[in-house]
């Protein structure tokens, strides 16, 4: 037996599947599930970048930057199939470069009071454009460069990638066929074909699942909140959810850390424990659950989300006290994963058969039980990141998601970190809403510096 399949064995038997790297134009499974999950709910999860300058931006700068980024990994769009159980296809966008230009200055302070006019904007993975650029002249002759890109077509390692792409004109031609007529019989026998080779995986999901249903407990389940009738949702307010970031210095971080025995990263894990601690947002038995997406992409990947889902359950009263304890649980999980694989990597090509309404029942399952709190932990980034028009500063990297009162209510609010280092700074991004506890960012902040105290951690809060 050669070497492969004998890794493809122990893939099948940990319950996981190989990571779909060499597809060509089609989307992997956890893409087209994040395109079904926007259809179904009608909002998507948006990477939102924030870059300063000193001065006025140059258009034909900013021009040649957009369209460099066009020709990369985030010039593509989706194709559906005309097949309803059928894969979806990436395209090249045909759209030009979108970029939105602003004409009244606005303070820098007040940068983050305007993230709710970005909801205007038209995001869409498959109409295009994918991904948008936005100047904002500031008061004193600066200018804010900011961006939004679709996490359908890319998560942050994607993303990142693309930009280093875009900006050092470097491995930038994408390859992707222009879109066609989708119900030519030449594209329905060719999706055709590509689903009758997906049906054992879909065949192997399906026993997973079934195994797995029986080994649930149903005692152990949490009552679900109920979805709320259409016609009550039409009037429902769109809620802006509080943003709040975090700098500090990187090699004071990496000292402290140092002196506690453990990698900076498990710091920044401890005080989004304490965080959810203070802000109410732990399980009935007082246990807060990070939830850790793990980047398992490869060179050469084009896929949107290369992501595996791990988590852990993390005591909020002692982890700030042995930070070693909960470096071990990390490690644990991560090892567990790439042992056991992540137990619904299995399950993914059942999306091709999911219906829209199964999605919508399901949301809260996906992401409400046990109230989990989003830790994307991106590490050092490149420095020429900072610059995609010239010398900049990046000072934010975070997610933007519109959510409306009773999504968030039913979801039982949410919590979100994202962390990295540029340069000599580490940057951690917070997203969060705890109905009755913080719903503002004045509400938002306090419990912030309060948890950074718990941890030791000196930061700049704004």
């Amino acid at each position: 037996m050669s070497v492969r399949s004998a890794e493809k064995k122990r893939v099948r038997r940990s319950g996981a599947i190989e990571p779909e790297v060499d597809l060509g134009n089609v989307l992997c499974y956890a893409d087209q599930g994040s395109f079904l999950g926007l259809r179904a709910l009608g909002r998507q999860p948006t990477l939102h970048l924030t870059w300063i300058y000193p001065h006025p931006l140059e258009r034909a700068a900013v021009l040649q930057f957009a369209r460099r980024i066009a020709q990369g990994l985030l010039g593509r769009v989706v194709q559906r199939s005309a097949l309803p159980w059928g894969r979806h296809r990436w395209v090249a966008s045909p759209v030009p470069p979108a970029v939105t230009w602003r004409e009244t200055p606005v303070a820098i302070e007040a940068l983050q009071a305007t993230r709710s006019d970005l909801f205007d904007l038209p995001i869409d993975p498959e109409h295009g454009p994918g991904w948008r650029l936005v100047v904002q002249p500031l008061n004193g002759g600066g200018t804010a460069l900011s961006m939004l890109v679709s996490h359908t077509i890319a998560d942050g390692q994607a993303c990142v990638q693309a930009l280093v792409s875009a900006i050092t004109g470097q491995g930038l031609v994408h390859g992707l066929p222009a879109r066609s007529w989708r119900w030519s019989p030449w594209m329905l026998v060719r999706d055709s074909a590509q689903s009758l080779h997906s049906l054992p995986a879909a065949w192997r999901a399906v026993n997973e699942l079934w195994r797995n249903v029986h080994m649930i407990k149903p005692g152990k389940l949490r009552p679900v909140p109920p979805l709320r009738h259409r016609e009550d949702t039409l009037s429902d307010p769109v809620v802006e959810v509080p943003l709040v970031c975090v700098g500090m210095d990187a090699g004071l971080c990496e000292q402290l850390a140092m002196d506690r025995g453990v990698a900076s990263n498990t710091l920044l894990l401890a005080f989004a424990t304490r965080l959810a601690f203070r802000l109410g947002r732990v399980d009935a038995a007082g246990q807060v659950k990070l939830a850790l997406p793990v980047s398992n992409r490869q060179p050469g990947d084009r896929r949107g989300n290369a992501l595996q889902p791990a988590s852990v359950v993390v005591d909020p009263t002692v982890c700030h006290a042995d930070l070693p304890g909960l470096q071990r649980q990390v490690r644990r999980a991560f090892a567990d994963i790439l042992r056991n694989g992540d137990g619904i990597s299995m399950l993914a090509p059942l999306v091709l058969y999911v219906p829209r309404w199964l999605v919508r029942k399901m949301e809260w399952h996906a992401l409400g039980a046990d109230l989990p709190v989003g830790c994307s932990m991106l590490g050092k980034l490149p420095t020429e990141l900072g610059n995609p028009v010239g010398k900049g500063e990046l000072i934010q990297f975070s997610a933007l998601e519109r959510y409306t009162k009773s999504a968030l209510e039913r979801l039982e609010g949410l919590l979100f970190i994202v962390s990295y280092r540029i340069g000599d700074r580490q940057i951690v991004t917070v997203s969060g809403y705890q109905p009755d506890r913080a719903t503002t960012r004045a509400t938002l902040v306090p419990v912030v510096r309060a948890a950074l105290d718990d941890i030791g951690l000196a930061a700049t809060v704004v």
